[in-house]
């Protein structure tokens, strides 16, 4: 399953997934993930949740947004929630331009029991059509 966060800049975005993967931490029967590029937060994050920085990775682009994703998952069973803050931003591609992105968590979902939450620096009447049905 995947859950969209979404609004425009400003708008509290990341407090809101920080706080669902805090929350989430509490219940989860398995491990919860919050990946940004913005390493500010990592004392917001709680110690039961797994911080990963990926600006330390130095991940560029579409492909490799999602290669590391799918990597962090295959290296670990135990991930039941990975929540991603920033994604068009990590990947270098605009919300618009990312269906074959969301298809493909979509399958990583499905196949491996992992649900995610994302960010979408957009307004609900921005958000491309495609995108809606996570709402």
């Amino acid at each position: 399953m995947i859950s969209l966060i979404y609004g425009a800049k400003g708008t509290g975005k990341s407090k809101r997934i920080i706080e669902a993967a805090n929350q989430a931490s509490l219940t989860a029967k398995g491990d919860v993930l919050y990946v940004t590029d913005n390493p500010k937060h990592s004392l917001e994050i709680k110690h039961t949740v797994r911080f990963v920085n990926t600006r330390e990775y130095g991940i560029c682009g579409f492909d490799a947004a999602l290669g590391f994703i799918k990597g962090l998952i295959a290296g670990n069973n135990d991930i039941v929630l990975v929540h991603v803050d920033g994604l068009s931003k990590m990947a270098q591609t605009e919300a618009e331009d990312m269906q074959g992105f969301y298809e493909a968590l979509e399958a990583v979902s499905a196949s491996d029991g992992v649900d995610f939450t994302i960010t979408v620096g957009r307004d609900e009447k921005e958000l491309p059509d495609f995108l809606k049905k996570y709402i």
